[in-house]
């Protein structure tokens, strides 16, 4: 199964940065369904959670894409 963002549920890792210094400041998860924004977590389990509710409720898949990797089906976490 191949992921679609248009329609899926996403769960985004990204390292946040400092603007001046570049020093990794910590990570966050973003969560989508499509094009709409779920919110953003401090923790992968919380984000996996929310995108495990949200694609349950809407019968859609749910993707876990870690910084500069490849998509991951939630199920086989």
């Amino acid at each position: 199964m191949t992921p679609d963002p248009r329609r899926d549920v996403m769960v985004y890792h990204v390292v946040m940065l400092d603007a001046l210094s570049g020093a990794t400041i910590g990570d966050r998860w973003t969560v989508w369904v499509g094009r709409d924004s779920e919110g953003s977590f401090d923790s992968e389990a919380e984000a996996v959670g929310v995108a495990r509710q949200l694609a349950g409720a809407a019968g859609l898949p749910a993707w876990l894409v870690p910084e500069g990797g490849r998509p991951i089906a939630i199920a086989d976490i």
